[in-house]
C-alpha cells in the first residue's frame, strides 16, 4: 500500500477534504501573524501546500508562494492559481527565492517526516527561507498521549459527479500512528474503483519539537488552540 492521496489519485484530495473550512483557518493565521508583526502584503511561503486551498485564501492579505513535493498536487494548485509561483521540492530543502517574512506548514504535513533527525533538517530548511525574525507557523500531528489505537472513521463526498467513501482504521507501530483506509469511489458511467493505501505519521512528543526548533535557530511557543482539534499550533521565530 502506498499514499496515492499525494500522488496518481490526488484528483480526490479536494472532494474528500470538501468539510475542511480552508476560509475560516486563513482568517485565523492572518490574526496570528499579525499578532506576530507579520503585515498585509508580507511575502508567506507554504511548505507542503498541496492543492493550494490555503494559499487561495491567504492571497487576500499576503504575497504568496507554495512548495510541495507531489508533482500530481502542484498540477491542481496550478489550475487553481496559475499566477501564483509553485515549486516542486522536498521541504527539507531551502525554498528558492527571496526569503519569507513568514512560512506555514499545516494540515500535519510535517508529520510525515519519521524522525528527529528529518525534523530538524525541515525546521533548518525553513529557518533558511525566512528573513532574521520571520515567523513560522507549524501545525502538527497529535501528539503521543492524545493518539487513540484502534479508532475506526469514515468520510463521505456524494455529488451528482461523484460520491466517495473513504473509511479508516489507526494502528500504532512503535513511535507511529497508521492509518489504513479504504476507498469507494463512483463516478456516473463508470466501475465503481477500490483501492487501499497507508499513512504513517510520526507521533512526535512535544517536547522534542521543541528542541527541535530551537536546534534550527528557532524561539518557539505552543499554541493548544489550534486550526484543529487536538493537534494546537507551533508558532515560532527566527533568531
Amino acid at each position: 500500500m502506498s499514499e496515492l492521496l499525494y500522488g496518481p489519485r490526488a484528483d480526490l484530495y479536494d472532494a474528500i477534504y470538501a468539510w475542511k473550512d480552508y476560509a475560516a483557518e486563513a482568517e485565523r493565521l492572518h490574526v496570528l501573524l499579525a499578532e506576530e508583526g507579520v503585515a498585509d502584503g508580507a511575502r508567506v511561503v507554504e511548505a507542503a501546500c498541496g492543492t493550494g486551498k490555503h494559499l487561495a485564501e491567504l492571497r487576500r492579505w499576503y504575497t504568496v508562494a507554495g512548495v510541495d513535493l507531489s508533482a500530481e498536487m502542484l498540477a491542481i494548485a496550478r489550475a487553481r492559481l496559475p499566477d501564483v509561483p509553485l515549486t516542486q521540492a522536498d521541504m527539507r530543502d531551502p525554498i528558492f527565492g527571496p526569503r519569507a517574512d513568514a512560512l506555514l506548514c499545516l494540515f500535519s504535513s510535517i508529520a510525515y517526516l519519521h524522525d528527529r533527525d528529518a525534523l530538524t533538517a525541515a525546521l533548518r530548511a525553513f529557518a533558511a527561507s525566512v528573513r532574521p525574525g520571520g515567523t513560522v507557523i507549524i501545525e502538527p500531528w497529535i501528539a503521543p498521549e492524545d493518539f487513540s489505537p484502534g479508532r475506526v472513521g469514515m468520510v463521505r463526498t456524494d455529488t451528482d459527479a461523484l460520491k466517495v467513501c473513504r473509511m479508516h482504521s489507526a494502528t500504532l507501530e512503535g513511535d507511529r500512528s497508521v492509518l489504513d483506509f479504504a476507498w469507494l469511489v463512483g463516478r456516473p458511467g463508470k466501475p465503481i474503483e477500490h483501492f487501499t493505501e497507508r499513512h504513517a505519521l510520526w507521533l512526535c512528543p512535544r517536547p522534542v519539537f521543541a528542541d527541535a526548533l530551537d536546534t534550527a535557530g528557532f524561539d518557539a511557543r505552543f499554541e493548544p488552540d489550534g486550526l484543529m482539534k487536538q493537534r494546537g499550533l507551533w508558532i515560532a521565530r527566527r533568531r
